[in-house]
């Protein structure tokens, strides 16, 4: 399986994009095809989230409407470029209470300057002015967003108080990417300019680099769980095999239980809670599964142990391994006699790719790579 893992991203890479997101409570992107299930689940993540940080209802309800907006967005446009290839975006990043919900998605190039003079008009007013001018598109356009600025973007606007960023790059010869950022803050901010969009056009860059479907940077409790299972199950919807996608879920599962129960609580704030990293990718030879997560040193040698005899144990080694271990009688002070590990490689028929990049002198930053074929 040597070519499988051609395209992999490396742990160091692994632990760069989890920096990246380090500032953030909540670091989430989506590429592919949206649907409704898929958009229900987003919503229902990040109201986890904002419930897990506290976040007032007034943000919340704000966040969420803009949420729905960008979400529909993408929905409504992805037909126009539809291909295997579906790079329609949607990131949201909660940074210390600021949330910004960036959306990508191929618009044909006459749309273009209608959308850029609409974002420019609504980027010129002021909140009493955004008032007036939505009841005057409303009263000549209608509920539809034909032939007027759009009522959605106004009220993104108004919603969110603050300038909406925006950018075009050029698919091919009829389309280009519309990228589109709201910024949510408790109070406005005063800009001069939007933003450049430089690192969401970044990621996105990423994301297509390594096909990349999903990336969940935050805090991983019982309650997110569910909803980043289905949005995995949507990750590989386009492979059809029902055999092919238990074993992705199972796969997922015990990366996600490995989270929960055993990323170390230093420095985090939410005590009751385990941060970490979770990436889905695919290829032309099957899908790859990316965990990382902070462990303390005093526990890193003895996960090299449980990985490498896992690894090089045989199917029916691996068998007698699992039934030994789940009967074992465990000791209430270890984390695990590592299950997980020998299920992970089990179902994947798979080494289990590891690395462990030293942080400082109580922890270091463990990635896991799980490849499961098609």
């Amino acid at each position: 399986m040597e070519g499988s893992y051609q395209d992999r991203i490396l742990g160091e890479e692994l632990y760069k994009i989890y920096k990246n997101f380090s500032a953030c409570s909540l670091g989430y992107v989506y590429k592919g095809l949206f649907n409704a299930t898929l958009t229900d689940k987003i919503l229902s993540l990040s109201e986890t989230n904002m419930n897990i940080t506290e976040e007032s209802s007034k943000t919340q309800k704000r966040v969420y409407f803009v949420m729905v907006e960008s979400l529909q967005n993408i929905t409504r446009h992805q037909d126009v470029h539809q291909s295997q290839q579906n790079h329609s975006f949607f990131v949201v990043q909660n940074t210390r209470g600021e949330y910004n919900l960036t959306s990508a998605n191929v618009v044909e190039d006459d749309k273009v300057e209608h959308l850029r003079q609409s974002i420019d008009k609504i980027n010129s007013l002021n909140a009493n002015e955004l008032k007036d001018y939505y009841k005057y598109v409303l009263e000549n356009t209608g509920l539809s967003d034909k032939g007027g600025a759009g009522l959605g973007l106004i009220e993104m606007a108004r919603k969110s108080g603050n300038k909406l960023s925006y950018s075009f790059n050029k698919e091919n010869e009829s389309n280009s990417f519309f990228y589109f950022k709201t910024k949510i803050t408790a109070q406005p901010i005063e800009q001069s300019s939007p933003d450049d969009l430089n690192k969401e056009k970044a990621l996105h860059e990423l994301c297509k680099r390594y096909n990349i479907n999903m990336i969940y940077r935050g805090v991983f409790t019982q309650e997110n769980l569910k909803s980043l299972l289905t949005m995995t199950e949507g990750s590989v919807s386009k492979n059809d095999q029902l055999g092919f996608k238990k074993k992705v879920v199972s796969v997922m599962v015990e990366l996600l239980q490995n989270i929960c129960n055993h990323s170390t609580r230093e420095g985090e704030e939410k005590k009751e809670a385990s941060a970490g990293i979770i990436i889905i990718s695919t290829s032309g030879l099957g899908c790859y599964i990316y965990s990382g997560n902070y462990i303390d040193n005093d526990n890193t040698q003895e996960v090299k142990n449980k990985i490498t005899k896992v690894n090089q144990s045989t199917s029916q080694q691996l068998e007698n391994l699992y039934s030994e271990t789940i009967i074992k009688e465990q000791n209430p002070d270890e984390k695990g006699a590592g299950l997980g590990f020998i299920d992970i490689k089990m179902k994947s028929a798979n080494d289990i790719i590891y690395s462990i990049e030293p942080v400082n002198s109580k922890i270091s930053f463990l990635t896991l790579t799980v490849f499961i074929p098609y």
